[in-house]
């Protein structure tokens, strides 16, 4: 029987140090059949000339100009091999368990059905910053997790890889950075979540400061991400009353912050 391969995507943005970090944890992984993308989004740090990866499982690549998070998550879905089975996404200043890939694995192969799998991300203290009901259970993505915050917390995801090339979901183009929820949602369409209580990914916690995917956004920034969004789920077909019903509590959100922060001058 072949072993399914997990496909790892891992963007990095001036974050040599923590990127080696990362690394290693996939290399230190009990279970051996995955491959790793790495695409370098900071062309221009110099930081990363001496990057080097002695591991033909690891491919490396380096945008020729900063494109986003988006653009190079994107990047990496294209990239991965034709017997790709899995694609699990590590941010760079993330790293993983030593039974990540092997946990993966194994549940994947007792719940053959299951499309989604989702584990915890957590803090190096063992704390998981993912809260669910309750393992071993199947839950969907948009009301739950988006919109009634019943699931909470950054996860691990691992999504079939057939399910991501043959339906051409991808984030969003039209958004630099953020917003991944878009992608998740696509992913939403097709399959719930199985969710399994492993701390899969460890974090160091939120970086406000220089995380990946954070930038702090004015309201005209707001708006025009989730014009964009629409736009591009018009694009794609794939608008649905949940969508909307989001993208409206997205909206009231930032109308009601604005107003809190006018009374406040």
């Amino acid at each position: 029987m072949p072993q399914p391969l997990f496909s790892i995507i891992t963007p990095t943005y001036r974050r040599r140090e923590n990127l080696e970090r990362a690394l290693a944890s996939v290399l230190a992984q009990t279970y051996p059949h995955w491959e790793m993308i790495i695409i370098n989004d900071s062309p221009d740090d110099a930081s990363y000339k001496t990057f080097t990866v002695n591991d033909s499982r690891v491919r490396y690549y380096v945008n020729e100009r900063n494109r986003g998070v988006n653009f190079s998550r994107n990047f990496g879905l294209d990239a991965v091999s034709a017997d790709s089975t899995w694609v699990v996404f590590l941010d760079d200043d993330d790293y993983f368990a030593p039974d990540t890939l092997i946990t993966l694995r194994n549940l994947s192969l007792a719940n053959p059905t299951k499309k989604w799998l989702v584990t915890n991300r957590a803090l190096k203290n063992g704390t998981p910053l993912t809260k669910f009901p309750s393992s071993d259970a199947s839950y969907a993505y948009m009301w739950p997790y988006l919109i009634s915050k019943k699931l909470k917390g950054d996860a691990t995801h691992c999504i079939e890889t057939k399910l991501i090339t043959h339906n051409k979901i991808r984030f969003s183009s039209k958004v630099k950075q953020a917003e991944e929820w878009f992608f998740f949602y696509q992913v939403g369409l097709h399959s719930k979540m199985f969710y399994h209580d492993h701390n899969s990914t460890i974090s160091d916690g939120y970086d406000t400061q220089g995380g990946l995917n954070f930038r702090k956004r004015t309201t005209r920034e707001v708006y025009v991400h989730l014009i964009r969004l629409c736009y591009e789920g018009f694009e794609q077909k794939r608008l649905t009353t949940l969508f909307f019903v989001y993208i409206l509590l997205r909206l009231i959100k930032n109308i009601l912050t604005n107003i809190r922060q006018s009374t406040l001058v």
